[in-house]
């Protein structure tokens, strides 16, 4: 041991003295696994439709840039190009015919992973695996501590024969196929079922990390989004309180603002971020609402978001990474120049993507969640009475609402719920722009090297301001003097109207005493 830490040393020193970094010696130990996903079809309107999304999600989750292609794209020789390659197929009617791949896989040296039918005869061989085929069944997903049943499949292969280490199992609803849900040796595995939405989905994650050789335990957290400037303030420092008296650590994806950072409407979102930082609330920047790409422009993103980060930063909310919906990790302006600011990311589920330069390949990041909601893993029958740590790092998630009997029936849930939350201050994660640096590091905030205060006092904002600069008036003195005679003559109009009429008044009366004493 102490002859390789000399000999580390010695070529430290060799390669400072010729003018090589110490940044660069290990520099591919810190880069990301870089895997291909071929898919033969998205499967759109049938029951596997989502599933390539989920698999990036599951795959962004363990910190992994990927690759996406289809297989009838695949060019000879691609797969040399990468350590881990993984296969879907989709469609039954189709097989893959691409010789090109078919050939390639022959003599990969790499990891492949194959989902669904259409297994390429190399995977067969290499896993010395014998396959059966369920047309039309129920059948009951097993995998660690969760299982479901009675779900339906369609034309799923299954395993009857193979060797490596089996994952999970899959039994028939009659009883009279149990198989193995996933198996693997030292380069191949195979899945025959992977959908979004059941218990197939939370299984791959179990396949996946020991095929990408992932030794790091996943956790999970909670995250509540959508909250706005104009959301219920006042409610979300109420829901702080309480989860911060339940001991439950959470999360909250704010939407950035980009004008009139001066009002107090922002000053009073700024107090309440800090507050919900106080109470135990770890604060993420949301990518903004993107309502049309026609006229984007990528340096006014850049400067838009790395502003807001700014605010944050100097009201002393130290923001720890990025919410957004997963399709902005590939493209390639979302990436550089909204992304680029955080190593630390929530990828939530597509639902309206509007791309402004689309590309196959994805952002990673050093740490992301998948996100699922509660009712998701509730589905499914555990064995455990707490759920016990998921093989990646994951959020159950919720949208804000200003409904207080909603907000106080999801912390009962929460309550009363079998999870355990983990504190995303303890994780490492970094934010930079040119005038900050965040950086979170077991449990402790820093900005700029010092210490962030979370138990800053909380301060009211009023709601007295300008919101429009007064504009300078012409001729206004010379109008204040008019209107100053005008009020003289009125004034003295109606004394001397007073004065006739008292004149006028006495002469009427002595008349009319005149009169009668005729």
């Amino acid at each position: 041991m102490y002859v390789k830490i000399k000999l580390k040393v010695t070529v430290m020193i060799l390669l400072l003295l010729i003018g090589i970094p110490f940044s660069n010696i290990y520099a591919s130990e810190q880069e990301p696994i870089h895997a291909l996903l071929l898919y033969d079809g998205l499967a759109k309107g049938s029951s596997r439709e989502g599933n390539v999304e989920t698999m990036q999600r599951l795959l962004a989750s363990y910190g992994i840039k990927v690759t996406q292609s289809t297989f009838d794209n695949y060019k000879k020789g691609g797969l040399a190009e990468y350590n881990k390659v993984i296969g879907i197929q989709n469609l039954d009617e189709l097989s893959i015919t691409n010789e090109d791949f078919i050939n390639d896989l022959k003599i990969y040296k790499g990891d492949y992973l194959h989902i669904g039918t259409s297994i390429p005869s190399a995977v067969q061989v290499e896993l010395n695996m014998v396959t059966n085929m369920l047309r039309d069944q129920f059948v009951k997903i097993s995998m660690d501590q969760f299982s479901e049943s009675r779900i339906h499949v369609k034309n799923m292969s299954y395993i009857v024969q193979a060797e490596g280490t089996f994952y999970g199992s899959i039994m028939s609803g009659n009883g009279d196929v149990r198989s193995p849900y996933g198996v693997r040796n030292d380069h191949f595995a195979y899945v025959p079922y992977y959908e979004q939405g059941n218990l197939s989905e939370l299984a791959m994650s179990y396949v996946l990390k020991d095929w990408l050789d992932i030794t790091r335990q996943g956790q999970t957290y909670l995250i509540f989004k959508e909250v706005y400037p104009f959301s219920d303030l006042k409610l979300l420092e109420k829901l702080a309180d309480k989860l911060y008296d339940a001991g439950i650590p959470f999360m909250v994806s704010v939407r950035p603002v980009f004008m009139n950072v001066d009002y107090p409407a922002m000053h009073r979102y700024l107090e309440t971020l800090k507050y919900v930082q106080s109470r135990s609330g770890s604060v993420l920047v949301n990518a903004p609402v993107v309502s049309s790409t026609a006229s984007q422009d990528g340096l006014t993103l850049q400067t838009q978001m790395e502003s807001f980060v700014d605010v944050l930063a100097d009201y002393g909310i130290a923001p720890l990474g990025i919410g957004a919906e997963m399709y902005w990790s590939y493209d390639q302006q979302y990436a550089e120049y909204g992304m680029n600011f955080f190593d630390s990311s929530i990828l939530f589920p597509n639902k309206d993507m509007r791309y402004w330069s689309r590309t196959d390949s994805s952002q990673p990041f050093a740490s992301s969640l998948y996100s699922m909601q509660l009712d998701f893993l509730q589905q499914f029958d555990h064995n455990d009475t707490i759920l016990q740590d998921l093989p990646m790092d994951s959020a159950i998630t919720y949208d804000f609402s200003d409904n207080e009997v909603d907000m106080s029936k999801i912390v009962q849930t929460l309550n009363d719920s079998w999870i355990t939350f983990a504190d995303y201050r303890y994780g490492q994660h970094t934010v930079h722009t040119q005038a900050n640096r965040i950086v979170s590091d077991n449990g402790l905030l820093t900005l700029n090297g010092q210490d962030v205060d979370l138990n800053d006092a909380y301060k009211n904002i009023g709601s007295e301001y300008a919101y429009t600069v007064e504009q300078e008036k012409s001729f206004a003195k010379l109008f204040n003097i008019q209107n100053n005679v005008f009020i003289v003559l009125i004034v003295v109009t109606l004394l001397i109207f007073g004065f006739l009429f008292i004149i006028g008044y006495r002469l009427y009366i002595r008349k009319y005493l005149n009169q009668r004493r005729k």
